[in-house]
């Protein structure tokens, strides 16, 4: 909620409250008669005036003012206001049925995406009006001016460049603030997981216990004390191949939408939670990501900027590459894989228009992306089909799945036979793809017809071959799920609104991770091997796992800022504050 100073301090007019009846829930904001917007304050003065006229003692009506209590406890309550504002149910609910409701209510309400109308357009286009001829044919100012702006997204920025967007930009590196935003910093060293050189992940990339760290925060800039960060295909991906190849070849050649490079040496990592304990003099004043000593940040999933090199102790970060989140708002575990949890909830939430009862299916079901969907699955009332390695840990897989709501675990195997005798008359409508080639490929023989297939990593390297027959007599589809392009694409701000749904499915106990932890201070070039591999596969009596890289703790980063804070002002002299 936003701070009370922000708003006018005079209460609202005091509306009539509706007597609540059996047909329709009330309207709590309407009940204590304030705006959506209406701050604590607000919201408190407003129940005082309703208390004065409808309490029990005063004459009033039992149940409006039973309905009046109701309205006063959700809406003063920042996470209870927050479910209702969402779902349109009180807090009372709970976090799993408030889930449940908004994806039943988005499945019955969402419109079907309308397609062209061949006539319609016609008939608009012969309407009277000013008219740009383009291409051999007419179109009105209003029709051209909309096309070109759909058809610039994904493109990368068209237009106008602020000042901030040129100081913030690589691609002008002569251009620079003055050093008054800067602020200087102490000597520094972290503990960083680096690379001198692309290539296999195991074969290059070491630990570096004495990593320097710059000698100021440039205009933008914070100091971040990492807490943890989850090994992904990605973090993996972008050590293993210099991703700016693709700028050469088309499409993405003919995109403002470049791959930035990654200067060598560098350090890994594209997704972590951490701590700001420093930021440049600019930040917290920042009209777009502003941050403060303390907060909280996530790594902004970002689909060209280079990574942020997360895997470190300590770490200098762009402050528009970060987003700032509540520190309570889940487990740290559960942080550092936010990216897992988010693509598991908009998978179900964006592909096969799924309903109570329908039928999914996925691979490489026990890492993150799968524990999670296989939860959300249960809490929806949606069977889950789960494939997952035929290694030696295959039953003790199982047993971990089948506990966080798997309806069926099978082995993930090239006998298809066997596979499709399994599935018996089981069709899903949506399969979740991790794995590509043969594995997708396998999963689409599976879908029924209509049914859509989307990866959303590819950890073979390749894009499932889907029989020609499948895509024109059973009309299956083959789609692409990328988070960082969700978010360039639908903002900041819907990306937290989705942590914080997730985060209270988290508190309430209904998403739980299985994930191996592996301390980075003291780390052996075997044990980092292992932390790189630890999810490939299974060892007897042992499942595979994604690995999370611990870098620091919440009671570290607080030692750390008061240290260097000491270190900032010695450095200013006795007289600075």
């Amino acid at each position: 909620l936003a701070p009370s100073s922000l708003w006018p301090k005079t209460s609202l007019p005091l509306r009539q409250p509706r007597r609540p009846h059996s047909m329709a829930p009330p309207d709590f904001y309407a009940l204590l008669g304030v705006d959506r917007a209406a701050t604590n304050e607000q919201v408190r003065n407003a129940y005082r005036d309703c208390a004065m006229q409808h309490h029990p003692d005063r004459g009033g009506d039992p149940a409006v003012w039973s309905a009046l209590q109701r309205a006063y406890d959700t809406l003063s309550d920042p996470q209870k206001r927050a479910v209702y504002d969402r779902t349109k149910q009180d807090g009372s609910v709970g976090a799993e049925k408030a889930f449940g409701q908004a994806f039943a209510e988005k499945g019955e309400g969402a419109a079907q995406q309308r397609g062209l109308s061949i006539e319609a357009e016609m008939a608009e286009a012969k309407g009277k009006g000013s008219t740009l001829a383009a291409a051999g044919f007419d179109m009105s100012h209003a029709q051209g001016f909309e096309a070109w702006m759909r058809n610039q997204k994904g493109m990368g920025k068209q237009s106008f460049y602020t000042a901030e967007d040129l100081l913030r930009s690589r691609q002008y590196g002569n251009i620079e603030a003055t050093e008054s935003t800067a602020q200087p910093l102490p000597a520094l060293s972290a503990t960083a997981v680096r690379f001198d050189a692309h290539g296999p992940p195991e074969e290059v990339l070491y630990v570096d216990r004495a990593c320097s760290l710059p000698d100021k925060l440039a205009h933008g800039e914070v100091l971040v004390h990492m807490l943890a960060a989850c090994v992904t295909d990605e973090d993996l991906l972008r050590v293993q191949t210099p991703l700016t190849v693709l700028n050469d070849f088309p499409p993405f050649n003919r995109t403002n939408n470049k791959w930035e490079a990654v200067p060598l040496p560098a350090t890994a990592g594209v997704e972590g939670v951490g701590v700001v304990i420093a930021t440049a003099k600019n930040v917290p004043t920042l009209k777009d990501h502003p941050l403060e000593v303390k907060d909280w940040v996530l790594l902004r999933p970002e689909a060209r900027r280079r990574p942020a090199g997360c895997w470190s102790t300590m770490a200098v970060v762009d402050s528009s590459m970060l987003i700032k989140v509540p520190a309570q708002l889940m487990p740290v575990r559960h942080l550092a894989c936010s990216r897992s949890l988010c693509t598991a909830y908009r998978l179900l939430e964006d592909y096969g228009s799924l309903r109570p009862g329908d039928t999914i299916i996925q691979n490489a079901a026990d890492l993150p992306v799968g524990q999670a969907v296989i939860q959300l699955c249960k809490m929806l009332k949606i069977r889950s089909i789960n494939l997952v390695p035929d290694d030696e840990a295959f039953e003790q897989t199982k047993e971990l799945l089948v506990q966080l709501g798997a309806s069926h675990v099978l082995r993930d195997n090239a006998k298809v036979g066997e596979f499709i005798d399994a599935l018996g008359q089981m069709m899903p409508r949506l399969g979740i793809d991790s794995l590509g080639g043969e594995a997708g490929k396998r999963m689409s023989v599976a879908l029924r017809p209509g049914g859509q297939l989307v990866m959303h990593s590819l950890q073979t390297g390749q894009v499932p071959t889907i029989s020609p027959s499948l895509l024109m007599y059973q009309q299956i589809s083959l789609h692409g799920f990328n988070m960082a392009q969700w978010v360039d694409e639908n903002g900041v701000e819907a990306y937290k609104d989705m942590l914080n749904t997730i985060g209270e499915l988290v508190q309430a106990g209904n998403l739980e991770l299985a994930t191996a932890e592996a301390p980075v201070r003291g780390m052996e070039p075997s044990a980092l091997k292992a932390a790189l591999s630890s999810h490939r596969r299974g060892a007897a009596g042992r499942p595979r796992e994604r690995s999370v890289l611990v870098l620091g703790s919440e009671a570290a980063a607080n030692e750390v800022y008061f240290e260097l804070q000491a270190s900032i002002r010695s450095m200013y002299g006795a007289d600075e504050p």
